[in-house]
């Protein structure tokens, strides 16, 4: 016969279930003693407890408090709710007891996004100079105000309406004449810059004007060059041509009616060579033209 255990834990005794009653209550007897003193720690006890409670709730106990079954474990988180809830009431009423009144004879005070504390219960002259937490901020009393504008120390404090609007003024007549540098020194720049691109293609102009002019000059050097070449050799083959001997021209001789028909008839006639003016010679029977005629 197998043996199974029981799932369900065993009866305690009930010396032991009284013993863990005084314990819970002396817990408790804390948390009320912290919740009076220091209510912020007993809330976040409260809370604690109220989680690991709930925690037994889903699992059915809770081993490490020696706390067995739903129904104490509910009894305990019932406890928790109510510490949680107490600790946060004493809570409330501490730090509205702590809170300083109001006052209600203090000047209305306007706030541009950021707070600022009320005044005391005086004029808004009285807060002239003092500091103040930012530079959007407006104090008011009927018709009067007060800026927190930035001060000759740098440092934020109140002025009045008239000193606010002329620093509004010359903020504005600063950032006008900023504006207008910048655009001044943008439309010299430009300038410059126009004025730059002109002289590069000024530059230009002149390099390549300069570099034509060079050109010219050049081609125009080298033809004088030619030029000057080829009249020293026109003049060196006429001085050539001077000293060479000059060519025998034979004396005229009376016109006849002597012909030849070839250099043969002319050889056969005994007349070979045939010089230009003789008798019967012609211009067929010297080829060369050297006024000698069948000189072979």
């Amino acid at each position: 016969m197998s043996y199974f255990p029981s799932p369900v834990p065993p009866e305690r005794p009930k010396s032991k279930s009284s013993k863990k009653l005084w314990v819970v209550v002396t817990v408790l007897a804390v948390l009320v003693i912290l919740m009076l003193a220091v209510p912020e720690l007993a809330l976040l006890l409260g809370l604690l407890l109220l989680i690991v409670s709930l925690i037994g709730l889903v699992v059915g106990k809770l081993p490490f408090l020696r706390i067995f079954g739903r129904k104490r474990i509910a009894a305990l988180t019932a406890g928790s709710v109510l510490i949680t809830i107490v600790a946060g009431g004493f809570m409330d009423t501490t730090g509205a007891a702590d809170a300083p009144p109001s006052a209600d004879a203090a000047p209305t005070t306007k706030v541009s996004e950021t707070p600022t504390p009320s005044p005391s219960p005086s004029t808004l002259a009285d807060f002239i100079g003092e500091t103040c937490e930012g530079d959007e901020l407006v104090m008011e009393q009927a018709s009067e105000k007060l800026y927190c504008d930035e001060g000759a120390t740098n440092a934020l404090v109140w002025t009045s309406q008239d000193d606010h609007d002329k620093s509004v003024l010359a903020a504005k007549q600063e950032a006008e004449k900023k504006a207008a540098e910048a655009k001044a020194a943008a439309e010299k720049k430009a300038a410059e810059k126009k004025a730059a691109e002109k002289k590069a293609v000024e530059e230009k102009a002149a390099a390549e004007k300069k570099a034509a002019e060079k050109a010219a000059a050049d081609k125009r050097r080298a033809e004088e060059a030619a030029a000057k070449k080829e009249a020293q050799k026109q003049a060196a083959k006429e001085k050539a041509e001077r000293a060479a001997p000059e060519a025998y021209t034979p004396p005229a001789k009376a016109p006849s009616s002597t012909s030849y028909a070839n250099c043969t008839a002319v050889k056969n006639a005994g007349a070979a060579p045939i010089y230009q003016g003789d008798p019967g010679y012609s211009r067929k029977l010297d080829r060369d033209g050297d006024g000698v005629g069948c000189e072979k």
